[in-house]
């Protein structure tokens, strides 16, 4: 009787040494080391894993510092706060990221812009694109449905007036929303550069931008022209801002027949249209 139940206990207590065992084994022999130093300098990042530093999250972007220790990586997102807090932990000097914030290139809401027809589908630009080239006659404006909302962690995104509205302030530099967008209509530019910033993406002839928008570039080229800098080119029926070149003159802003050049205030970062 005893025996009986002592050959089964026996029996499995050996099977579960013996699984035992070669789960350690295992474990020595696949084991990974992971510099401690990795864990230590991702809680100093954003932990925003938003991908502006090329990397995936902030936990792949550790990685990468502390085994390059190239001193070229950094956090768009962290600045120059986090170069300088991360720096001394490699023993050496990080270069600064240059902050950046999210610009939309579009001033088309309801009262600028004609819409095609009232949509009432699903609100989601993804899901006008589908249906039809977008809510509204301009092939290149901002569709207004919201679905890079849901990307921002940071409130730094509305919409209003069939647009969306960018808070400066709360924007991180994240990148995320620019990923949502169907109609590419958002990039990321320089804080300390986008002073002066053409509001517009459409790539139409200036002629069938005016049927369908108010605020749009007509690619006129008077901005070109006047612009003492040199810094403005047309391209593709559109003005591009060279924002090196660019000495905050404001002659752009007072030739521009549309108003598609707008004007950030360096102390606000708020968007001012002229």
């Amino acid at each position: 009787m005893v025996a009986g139940i002592l050959i089964p206990v026996v029996s499995l207590t050996v099977t579960a040494l013996a699984l035992g065992g070669c789960i350690v084994l295992v474990s020595k022999k696949f084991y990974v080391y992971e510099d401690p130093l990795i864990e230590t300098i991702t809680k100093l990042l954003p932990n925003a894993n938003c991908g502006a530093c090329g990397y995936p999250g902030c936990s792949q972007f550790a990685a990468a510092l502390v085994e390059t220790r190239n001193p070229q990586l950094a956090c768009p997102v962290g600045g120059e706060a986090i170069a300088e807090s991360i720096g001394p932990i490699l023993g050496m000097k990080l270069a600064e990221a240059q902050p950046v914030v999210c610009a939309i290139r579009c001033q088309g809401t309801t009262k600028h812009a004609k819409e095609t027809a009232e949509y009432h589908g699903i609100m989601d630009c993804w899901a006008a694109m589908q249906a039809f080239h977008g809510t509204k006659l301009c092939a290149y404006a901002c569709t207004g449905l919201g679905s890079c909302l849901s990307a921002c962690n940071y409130g730094a995104l509305r919409i209003e007036d069939g647009l969306l509205r960018i808070d400066g302030d709360r924007c991180v530099g994240c990148g995320l929303c620019i990923q949502e967008c169907p109609v590419k209509v958002l990039e990321m530019v320089p804080r300390s550069a986008w002073r002066y910033y053409i509001a517009c993406s459409s790539k139409d002839k200036g002629a069938a931008t005016r049927k369908y928008c108010d605020v749009g570039c007509i690619a006129c080229k008077r901005c070109e022209k006047d612009c003492p800098a040199e810094a403005i080119t047309v391209t593709d029926n559109v003005a591009v801002i060279d924002q090196n070149l660019c000495v905050a003159c404001g002659v752009c802003i007072d030739v521009c027949p549309t108003k598609s050049i707008v004007l950030i205030h360096d102390s606000t970062k708020k968007r001012i249209s002229s």
